[in-house]
């Protein structure tokens, strides 16, 4: 079967994200399965270490991943059992556990944060430095006009 070529000019904004996207997920969800993480167990780990300032609790983390607390309860025990994350009751509040990345986790985010520059590079090939700047700001203007959409 032939199929038929897309039509870049005329396709709508809304098609491009996605096919965007799914490309994007693709690559990212395969590069996560040979570790066996999961995108939300991920998640987790990118917001333990871009809060590292603070003692994270459970319901901290429910909130600020927009899920219910048996989903988190669920995603903090794989990532416990994987070693990447200890859970502790919280010496000052007994009724609070604390959620803590492990050097493990550290050092799978290290060797990812790799992978993560080179799929930028391949998103921004052939493109100068204005053009870069540019569409960085365009997508955020996109995301913008979104966030309440």
């Amino acid at each position: 079967m032939n199929c038929k070529e897309r039509d870049k000019e005329n396709e709508p904004l809304g098609f491009k994200f996605k096919i965007i996207n799914d490309k994007f997920a693709q690559n990212f969800n395969n590069e996560l399965k040979i570790h066996d993480i999961t995108f939300s167990q991920m998640g987790i780990l990118w917001y333990l270490e871009h809060n590292q300032d603070h003692k994270i609790t459970q319901k901290e983390l429910s909130e600020a991943m927009h899920i219910k607390h048996p989903t988190t309860i669920g995603l903090l025990k794989r990532l416990e059992e994987k070693s990447m994350i200890e859970i502790k009751v919280d010496a000052e509040n007994r009724k609070y556990k604390n959620i803590a990345m492990t050097d493990k986790a550290k050092d799978f985010l290290n060797k990812h944060r790799q992978h993560r520059k080179e799929l930028d590079n391949v998103l921004i090939k052939g493109m100068s430095e204005d053009e870069v700047r540019e569409l960085r700001m365009l997508l955020d203007k996109v995301y913008d006009n979104m966030k309440d959409f």
